[in-house]
This record gives structure tokens, C-alpha cells and sequence, in this order.
């Protein structure tokens, strides 16, 4: 089944509202997934913050490893041997930054009490993730509240909400890091061998907005909510707890000056099912794909830690901010020793674990 991916302009909202409320509405709710224009964001911006993501990701382990990935607040490092313990690959890496950094995080106030950045990239570093994370904020913002107009609700509980400025915000700014195919994989690749990049998934928040760089092809959609069952997004943390079967993928490749922009597990449950948290994944590539590195930047938008979200009609159980992120970051941390691989053979075939030997056996020979 081809699925019509809508490309919404939001350029004068204030004066577009009800128009881009009517788009956006139609677009969540037939595939969860869209192309935004007008955006405001230059490209210079998305430049710089691809750099300084590529700066953090290119440091030696022993200095990348300083930030760690907490699954608390999902900010830090995740590096490709922490992660094949997951996904059984090495086609991957990740590191987030939130609007305080990575840390100085107090889990029973639930609300950040300092900042803590990579100190060794400077201040320069640090304010290229703010000032991206404020532009990009400010997309999502007029999407919701363009959301929240079209369902026919008070477009000002998005500021109460999503307050950026807030010790208790929690979105964040991530850079993917997809490595260049080795020599072992791009012969796997042209036997169609090769795993997915990523796995098959739904995002755990209420809004993502993503950079794709020109030519990073690989993402892809499966079917919507008239095939999947929605009661999985009961369970907070289904990125790591289920594993959906797709039989139709369509791509979503980047277009330049444009974000691509999903709905979250999060605005599912915020209108009972309504808006759709579609899955996707990163495909591997194919022998006739680019085959070097891939990278993209998802800002993941989720309302203040201790905001508490639930639809009108109750269908799903109420959660926090803190609940998207931690039942979500903590669901991923049970999987990463999993002796029998369960999991990873789900998610990624009987190429995940055969890939994952083969890296220990570089190690060991290492």
C-alpha cells in the first residue's frame, strides 16, 4: 500500500492557523509521518549543528565514554559496543544533549539542577546545541499547538506544557551515527544479507523533528493504525518491548530544506489513539545504496518530567514526562546482556547475532 506523505507548510501560522491545524490533523492521523516547510531554519543552522555532532562522535572512546547514556533522562553516549549488546550490530551510535546537557540530573525532584557538557569541544560546542535546540523547539511548538487546534483543544496548554526554559524539561537533541560499511558488510549487503541499520520501531515521546542530510537515504515506514494495534503503546518502552512485523516498508528519504516530523508514542496516548506513533526503522543499505557514513539529528519533544498526559476519553493510563523517558531508557538497559540474544532475533534476524560474533572475534584478535 503507497502512503501519501503530506509536505505542510507552517510560514505565517498566526495567520495560517485553523489551514495548517486542518493539514497537520489529516497527516498525523492517515500515516503519523510528514515533511515540514517554512520552518524558519536556515541551513547554515543545520550545518553547524551536524558539525558539532560529528566533532563529539569523532572524539577517542576514553573521552566519549565521560558522558554516558542515562536511561533516567535518555542523554549521553551510547557507543556501537554498548549497543550491540542491544541490536547485536555495529551499525549504530547515538549521543543527546538536553537543554542542560547530559547530567546533573536530581531523579527524586525530577527536574535538572545544573548543566554538565563536554568540556573539552568549549563553550562554542555548547552554544551551537543550545541555540539549535531553541530553533528547533520553536517548530514543534507551532506544530502541537497547530495539533491541539485541530482536535478542538487549548492550543495554550502546549506552552504550559512544553516549556523550554523549565528545570523539568526534558526534550532533547540527538545525533545518530550510522558508520561506513566494512568490507565484510557491504558483502553481506550485496547479498541482501546485512541487518537493519535499526530496528522496527515507535519513538517513546510526543514529537520528533528530523535533519536528514541530503543523500542519508534508509529511513522507512511501515503500514499505520489500520494495521497495527495500537493497545501496544500501553506498554511505555515498546521501542524496546515489541517488536512489530512489517511486511511493506515505503522510504522516507530527506528533502532538502525540509524536517520530517512523526508522531511519538506520547500524542498517542495524549488522543486515545487518534494520531498515530508509526513505526519505522533504518534500513540497511543495498549494493546499490551509498554506503558510507549516515547521520541524522531527531529532537525528541516530551512535556515537563513531572506533567502528567492522558486523553480526554481515558483509553490509555495517565504518564509523565519522566515515565516516557525512563520506563523507556530502563526497558532498553534490560536488553543489553540478554545471554540468548531473544530480543535481537526478533529485531534484526539471525544476521544480529552472526554480526555481533563477528566483532568479538575482531576484538579478541585485536
Amino acid at each position: 500500500m503507497v502512503r501519501k506523505v503530506l509536505q505542510i507548510d507552517i510560514s505565517d501560522f498566526e495567520a495560517r492557523k485553523v489551514e495548517v491545524a486542518s493539514q497537520l490533523i489529516s497527516a498525523a492521523r492517515d500515516v503519523g509521518f510528514f515533511y515540514i516547510a517554512g520552518h524558519g531554519i536556515a541551513q547554515e543552522d543545520f550545518d553547524r549543528v551536524l558539525l558539532a555532532g560529528q566533532q563529539f562522535l569523532a572524539l577517542p572512546e576514553a573521552d566519549k565514554t565521560k558522558w554516558p547514556f542515562n536511561p533516567d533522562t535518555y542523554l549521553g553516549h551510547r557507543g556501537s559496543k554498548e549497543l550491540e549488546t542491544v541490536t547485536g550490530n555495529r551499525l549504530w551510535e547515538w549521543y543527546s544533549v538536553g537543554r542542560y546537557g547530559t547530567a546533573c540530573y536530581d531523579v527524586k525532584a525530577q527536574k535538572f539542577v545544573g548543566e554538565e557538557w563536554p568540556e573539552i569541544l568549549g563553550d562554542e560546542w555548547r552554544g551551537v546545541a543550545l541555540s539549535y535546540q531553541a530553533k528547533v523547539h520553536r517548530v514543534a511548538i507551532i506544530i502541537l499547538k497547530a495539533i491541539f487546534i485541530g482536535l478542538g483543544r487549548d492550543e495554550q496548554i502546549v506552552d504550559e506544557a512544553f516549556d523550554i526554559t523549565s528545570e523539568e524539561n526534558p526534550s532533547f537533541v540527538a545525533w545518530n551515527y550510522y558508520p561506513p560499511l566494512t568490507r565484510e558488510q557491504k558483502a553481506q549487503a550485496n547479498k541482501g544479507q546485512l541487518p537493519p541499520r535499526l530496528h522496527a520501531h515507535a519513538d517513546m515521546d510526543v514529537l520528533t523533528l528530523l535533519y536528514q542530510r541530503k543523500g542519508d537515504i534508509g529511513l522507512e515506514i511501515a503500514p499505520g493504525n489500520e494495521v497495527e494495534d495500537l493497545s501496544l503503546v500501553e506498554d511505555v518502552g515498546n521501542i524496546w518491548n515489541q517488536v512489530p512485523v512489517a511486511r511493506e516498508w515505503t522510504p522516507l528519504d530527506p528533502k532538502e530544506g525540509l524536517l520530517t516530523v512523526n508522531i511519538g508514542d506520547g500524542l498517542t496516548r495524549w488522543t486515545d489513539g487518534l494520531l498515530k506513533s508509526t513505526y519505522h526503522r533504518v534500513r540497511a543499505p543495498t549494493s546499490q545504496d551509498p554506503q558510507g557514513a549516515r547521520y541524522s539529528i531527531p529532537y525528541f519533544v516530551n512535556p515537563k518530567l513531572n506533567y502528567v498526559i492522558e486523553g480526554p476519553q481515558k483509553r490509555f493510563s495517565p504518564v509523565t514526562g519522566f515515565d516516557l523517558l525512563s520506563k523507556t531508557g530502563n526497558a532498553y538497559a534490560a536488553r543489553k546482556d540478554d545471554p540468548e540474544k531473544k530480543w535481537q532475533k526478533l529485531a534484526y534476524g539471525n544476521g544480529a547475532t552472526e554480526a555481533l560474533a563477528a566483532a568479538q572475534a575482531l576484538d579478541k584478535g585485536s
